[in-house]
């Protein structure tokens, strides 16, 4: 005997076409729907199949479930029309101005299909002019998955609804759980902190403002008081015309001894003080560049390069490459970040003066740039060939403010030295002086305490050298030279570790190849040697501190020198630079990266924005947008904060 099982696809359809054949001729209709003076005849039956309200009321024992008419307290017979159609036909009619009506009707019928699509519809749809509506309207129905979607957007066109003002749909008629969240998205993009501030105190500001103020507290400490500059700060405290919780004043509190301490500032960094921006960028800060039009922003080509090792450029890139460097070189004071994810450029801000020889680093999301040389006090000219001097001024950059701070200079002048963070410290080592001798003397700057010290002397004087901050603290310095300018001495091989706790250097296992102008990065608690001036052969090496041993890994295809090193999530990247072609040096403009895994170089396929060597690179994060779009802030927020 044979068995199948068939499944007809049709027929489900069809038992529809066929319910709205008889709700079209009312023929064995046993129920009419009743709301706003309108009927609506239909089937006992479907409905109890489509909705759970129906559902539960024909099982009842009551008078309601045998009556022939049921009055609904739907607030729409529109609503109700639309939601019927659909129970018959699968199809459901909606726009903006009805999916309220329809939402109404399917949330009180509990007809959960059709809550999802207009949940669906609504995101949808989503689009600056209706997402504070969107919002609101999948608050007030429990649509999880469209208010998320709504919110995203809001932050997403935040700073455009700003501009807009506030509409009967906009920001200021938001939902408290909305506008929550839109205060504490961690990257709302190129919208000033004192803006969010004035956006909570004016939704706090409207009526009914008893029933809102009930949400200060919660709206409030998600704002990062720490981004807002500190006269606006007094203003909310004392002119708000608010009564503050107690919990929002301490944030206020703690955000002004914020402000009042700026040498600690990197110290005392957390959440209310971190820029919303949930990525990295690579700053390019000062060095040499080749005279030539300054780019605002630069969009690289993208292409995927993972998997392909980096070969040297085309002879037609060489050929331009050279006669680039037929153009005269300048000092440059340019910082440009770059965001290595999208491989776009963009000019962030200037350095003070023009810098060559520099030393940067970072604590607490603040760049700092110490010391290098400058143009002479004497000298207009930018010209690289142009004389100099070496300064021991710092200076440090804050990108939640978009400003600079000269910080108490080092007791020595220094230039092509090393500098690091290590805990609230920044270490200055080696380098040459101002009279153009190596220094073997290191210093120490206190943030706590704003002042340098001196710390315990290399074992030798070196300029050129390297250096990195390992696990748990540790310093090392490698390679280098000990005379007098890049003549005079050979490069050197030598090891130099600094323990946290410890005064004096003892030297480790020297590297395979002595090493000057190099770069130095620590990746997975191994110490990274990349190559610097005058090495033929381009070997990378690796040093095991467990094992105080060096290993060499495979070589860059080219040589590279004078570059700028960062690392982004275990890859360290080499920018522009100068590199040997017919016993002469010309510029490269490309990015490389050093897969860690493969022990593999990649070009990422994106160049500089114009040649560049001698630049120094750090990683910070930074807010999106450019200068222009801070022009006006104080102005506005105080607008803002006093309502």
């Amino acid at each position: 005997m044979s068995y199948f099982l068939s499944y007809c696809k049709a027929h489900g359809g069809a038992l529809l076409t066929g319910y709205q054949a008889l709700r079209a001729e009312g023929f064995l209709c046993d129920v009419t729907l009743e709301t706003e003076g309108s009927e609506f005849p239909a089937h006992r039956s479907l409905l109890a199949c489509s909705s759970d309200y129906f559902r539960a009321l024909f099982k009842s024992h009551t008078q309601e479930s045998r009556a022939r008419v049921i009055h609904l307290h739907v607030p729409s017979a529109a609503g109700l029309q639309r939601l019927l159609d659909f129970i018959y036909t699968a199809w459901l009619s909606l726009s903006m101005d009805t999916v309220e009506d329809t939402l109404e009707a399917a949330s009180y019928l509990q007809v959960t299909e059709a809550l999802g699509l207009c949940g669906r519809y609504l995101e949808r749809q989503l689009a600056p002019e209706n997402c504070c509506f969107a919002a609101n309207v999948a608050s007030r129905f429990g649509l999880a998955h469209t208010l998320d979607a709504a919110e995203r957007c809001i932050v997403r066109h935040l700073r455009e609804l700003l501009a807009r003002g506030a509409g009967p749909a906009g920001l200021l008629e938001l939902n408290p759980t909305s506008l929550r969240a839109v205060l504490g998205a961690p990257d709302v993009a190129r919208v000033p902190e004192a803006r969010l501030l004035g956006l909570a105190l004016a939704w706090l500001r409207q009526e009914p403002t008893t029933e809102r103020l009930a949400h200060c507290t919660e709206l409030l400490e998600h704002v990062r008081f720490g981004l807002v500059p500190a006269d606006v700060l007094r203003r909310v405290y004392s002119g708000s015309g608010l009564v503050l919780p107690a919990r929002v004043k301490g944030l206020i509190i703690q955000a002004l001894n914020y402000h009042t301490t700026p040498s600690r500032q990197p110290l005392m960094q957390g959440e209310q003080t971190s820029i919303r921006s949930p990525q990295t960028r690579i700053l390019l800060v000062g060095g040499r560049r080749a005279r030539e039009v300054v780019i605002e922003e630069v969009v690289a080509p993208q292409r995927a390069a993972r998997g392909r090792v980096a070969a040297p450029e085309p002879e037609e890139e060489e050929e331009e490459l050279e006669e680039e460097e037929e153009e005269e070189w300048e000092l440059t004071q340019n910082v440009v970040a770059f965001d290595v994810y999208n491989h776009r450029w963009r000019s962030l801000t200037q350095l003070p003066t023009p810098l060559l020889g520099h030393s940067v680093c970072t604590a607490g999301n603040f760049l700092f740039v110490l010391g290098g040389e400058s143009p002479s006090g004497s000298v207009t000219s930018t010209l690289a060939d142009s004389p100099r001097v070496v300064t021991a001024e710092v200076h440090r950059y804050d990108p939640r403010f978009h400003a600079w701070m000269e910080v108490p200079a080092m007791q020595e002048a220094r230039a092509h030295f090393w500098c690091g963070a290590v805990g609230g410290r920044l270490l200055a080592v080696g380098g040459l002086g101002a009279g153009g001798e190596a220094l073997a003397s290191v210093e120490m700057y206190d943030l706590r305490r704003d002042r340098w010290t001196a710390a315990g002397a290399l074992p030798r004087a070196l300029h050129g050298h390297a250096g990195a901050v390992g696990d748990r603290g540790v310093v090392y310095i490698s390679g280098g030279k000990a005379g007098r300018g890049e003549g005079g001495a050979s490069s050197l091989r030598d090891l130099y570790v600094l323990g946290p706790e410890e005064q004096a250097w003892s030297k480790r296992a020297p590297m395979g190849t002595a090493r000057f102008g190099h770069h130095m990065a620590v990746l997975r608690g191994a110490v990274f040697a990349f190559l610097g001036r005058y090495e033929p052969f381009s070997e990378i090496e690796r040093y095991d501190p467990g094992a105080d041993q060096w290993t060499r890994l495979r070589p860059l295809p080219y040589d590279r020198f004078c570059y700028g090193l960062a690392v982004v999530e275990e890859t360290a990247l080499l920018l522009g630079g100068l590199k040997w072609r017919d016993s002469r040096q010309v510029p490269t403009r490309n990015v490389v990266g050093y897969d860690l895994d493969l022990d593999r170089w990649e070009d990422i396929g994106c160049a500089l924005p114009w040649a560049w060597s001698g630049l120094q690179c750090a990683v910070l994060q930074l807010a999106d947008g450019g200068d222009e779009e801070r022009e006006g802030e104080p102005g506005e927020a105080l607008d803002l904060v006093l309502g």
